[in-house]
């Protein structure tokens, strides 16, 4: 018995990192996953990858910052599997910069993808949870909690997916309709990788690694599975009585001052 059986799910950002990684447990819980992703090759791999030792998942191309791409994906969604139980959103990108250094463009695309695309993917996501309950899970980041220097874009984004958590929470709970945020610190990922290369320029990957496990009390990063074990605490009836929360999951990097 998996503690997702008979359960339908949505990932946006699901063809690699951490949506890859909670898609891939929800599966593996017995739950039927769509993955979704604006890379489609990267989403249809990733669900056949996941259901190689058997499961039920698929793959779509979703942009988040389209509405009606966001409303197709959940009408199909619908069509394929019957119902919508739980959405989770990953989707995101982690462009940022000193705020003097931080160009129009960046800003716009960096709001558009990680805070659109969230609202975007709940807002139509949201009638087919309300038909018999259900969970929203949003990535956001200690970066919309604490004052991160050179991520003005990223941060805000992530605040404002946090607080949209909070709304979508009082305005679901009349329907049994859960919202919540997860707030990673750092985990090395795809996009993780690309931000420390702009924040340490040429710095080896071990060296980075280790740099980034130092701001941690518990002396290391996160992984992927960190964050997909409290995707599925939040997605299952574990989570039954909790609602608009941050659930921040950062080995203690946001508890005060440490040696770095």
């Amino acid at each position: 018995m998996g503690k997702l059986d008979g359960r339908v799910a949505l990932v946006t950002g699901a063809a690699s990192g951490l949506g890859k990684a909670s898609a891939t447990l929800f599966v593996a819980e017995g739950a039927s996953v769509v993955f979704a992703d604006l890379n489609e090759e990267g989403a249809r791999a990733a669900a056949t990858e996941a259901t190689a030792n058997g499961g039920v998942a698929s793959g779509e191309r979703l942009d988040v910052t389209r509405g009606a791409e966001c409303e197709r994906v959940v009408a199909a969604t619908l069509e394929r599997y019957g119902k919508l139980d739980i959405l989770m959103t990953c989707a995101g990108v982690g462009d940022s910069a000193p705020v003097l250094e931080l160009d129009e463009a960046t800003f716009e695309n960096t709001i558009a993808v990680n805070l659109k695309g969230t609202f975007l993917s709940a807002k139509y996501a949201f009638p087919a949870l309300s038909r018999q309950g259900g969970s929203i899970i949003a990535l956001g980041s200690v970066a919309g909690i604490i004052g991160a220097p050179g991520f003005a874009a990223y941060g805000a984004s992530k605040a404002g997916v946090i607080h949209l958590m909070r709304i979508f929470a009082a305005e679901g709970a009349a329907h049994n309709v859960r919202a919540n945020a997860i707030c990673p610190s750092w985990i090395w990922t795809p996009m993780v990788e690309k931000a420390v290369q702009r924040l340490i320029p040429g710095a080896p990957a071990e060296a980075a690694q280790a740099y980034l496990a130092r701001q941690s009390p518990l002396g290391r990063m996160g992984t992927p599975g960190d964050v997909a074990r409290a995707a599925l605490y939040l997605a299952s009836d574990d989570a039954a009585f909790m609602t608009g929360q941050a659930l921040v999951l950062d080995g203690g990097l946001t508890i005060g001052p440490r040696a770095v």
